[in-house]
């Protein structure tokens, strides 16, 4: 039995999730960050920041805003380095559409569209990464460089002093356009990366709406890999009336950004969230069936199941404590029993080649018969086990739309393999290999 202190549910757990990614990991993201970039709105990302360019003096002057930004093959690479990503990128091609609004006193106030392309663009520099709360990472691209081939400008209806400031300013424009959308585009990317859910989410879980609030709070990067640290809120719809979960200190597990990848997840994170469901009262269920010397079977659990991840021998367990069962034929109650029971947590692929799923495994159960039961339950054990089993088959396939939904590392381009899992500190550990 697992003691420590009383937390209202929804409350944010500190430390909930860790994430070690290798430097293996980083050259997996970057074969497929180049057509990610592709299918990013650009522009839309850009907007918050136009206009992009202001150049001039009270003689003559403009701003320039970008109204369609495209990259042609672009190929980038990321390399964890102390205190960062170093990011290089080369792109086949640019096209950049914009407007150009011009005052001054010495010329007249106007607006014209023009178009900028470059045959060939590279940019070379550190990626900085740092948590931003529930906006998952923000990323500064730190002493770009940027080269370009073939730099042309198409200007049409301006000339004289506009058109010499805009040829003037044209390499700087590029430099800031080209920046600042890497900048944007990758910040998404790491977030994914490390587990980090930009934003408060919504899942749908059994019916009801799982609200998650992921913030990170520590982020490392070295050239061996990247550790990170999420703290989380999460609160299923309609669990408000749960007396609340069990809240233990945890330790601090284990971690190296050296090999494939390392997932914890603290067992108070996934103690709330059954919390949460037994507050719903999705795990208190009914059985209709032919058991032999009963026909029915009633599961009340009189406590929310608990993960263990403390365990000495390194194994992570489902918990289900004092469940009441009882056992009918007819109508008329037979046998009444408290059930115990301790269900093996497996790992496996989730639903894509780049997604872990907890699984359960192996049921050990305890199964006491209760005095005062009105009938008679005779020589049924073998019976009750059975049924007991049944109802635990049900409930765990409930659970297991929760532990699936558990925000986890979604690496673009990494097929996991070689999955384990374990307990370390009060965390349940998954690591695996990436290919």
């Amino acid at each position: 039995m697992q003691t420590g202190q009383l937390r209202p549910v929804g409350t944010r757990i500190d430390r909930a999730i860790t994430t070690a990614l290798s430097a293996d990991a980083f050259a997996r993201l970057s074969a497929v960050a180049g057509p990610l970039l592709q299918t990013m709105n650009l522009p839309a990302m850009l907007a918050p920041y136009q206009p992009m360019v202001r150049a001039g003096n009270d003689l003559a002057n403009l701003t320039l805003s970008v109204t369609e930004l495209r990259f042609t093959d672009p190929k980038l690479t990321l390399a964890p380095v102390d205190g960062g990503l170093s990011f290089s990128a080369r792109f086949g091609g640019l096209h950049v559409a914009a407007n150009v609004a011009y005052a001054g006193a010495l010329v007249p106030d106007g607006a014209t569209s023009v178009t900028i392309t470059a045959d060939q663009v590279t940019i070379a520099g550190t990626l900085g990464v740092a948590p931003a709360g529930t906006a998952g990472f923000t990323t500064q691209l730190i002493a770009p460089a940027v080269q370009t081939v073939g730099l042309r400008l198409a200007a049409s209806g301006v000339a004289g002093q506009i058109l010499d400031l805009l040829n003037s300013v044209l390499g700087s424009a590029v430099q800031t356009v080209v920046s600042r959308s890497a900048e944007l585009a990758l910040g998404p990317l790491v977030g994914q990366a490390l587990g980090a859910l930009a934003g408060p989410q919504q899942i749908d879980v059994l019916g009801k709406k799982l609200d998650l609030r992921v913030s990170p709070s520590a982020l490392q990067l070295t050239s061996a890999g990247a550790l990170a640290t999420m703290n989380l809120e999460a609160l299923l719809e309609g669990s408000e009336s749960s007396p609340g979960y069990i809240f233990t200190d945890n330790g601090v597990p284990a971690m190296s950004a050296s090999h494939g990848f390392q997932l914890g997840l603290a067992d108070d994170l996934v103690n709330e969230l059954l919390a949460e469901i037994h507050a719903l009262g999705v795990l208190d269920l009914s059985v209709q069936h032919d058991f032999g010397p009963f026909d029915a079977a009633h599961f009340q659990l009189t406590m929310p199941p608990m993960i263990s991840a403390n365990t000495s021998d390194g194994a992570t367990r489902l918990v289900i404590g004092d469940m009441i069962a009882t056992f009918a034929r007819h109508g008329a109650t037979i046998a009444k029993a408290a059930i115990n029971a301790q269900v093996d947590l497996k790992i496996a692929p989730g639903a894509s080649a780049q997604q872990v799923a907890l699984q359960f495994g192996a049921i050990d159960l305890r199964i006491n018969l209760l005095d005062g039961a009105p009938g008679d339950a005779g020589d049924a054990g073998d019976d009750l086990s059975g049924a007991t089993s049944t109802g635990i088959g049900i409930q765990l396939d409930s659970l297991s739309q929760l532990l699936i939904t558990l925000p986890v590392p979604s690496v673009a381009g990494i097929q996991l393999e070689h999955l384990s899992i374990g307990a370390d500190s009060g965390y349940v550990m998954v690591s695996g290999q990436i290919h």
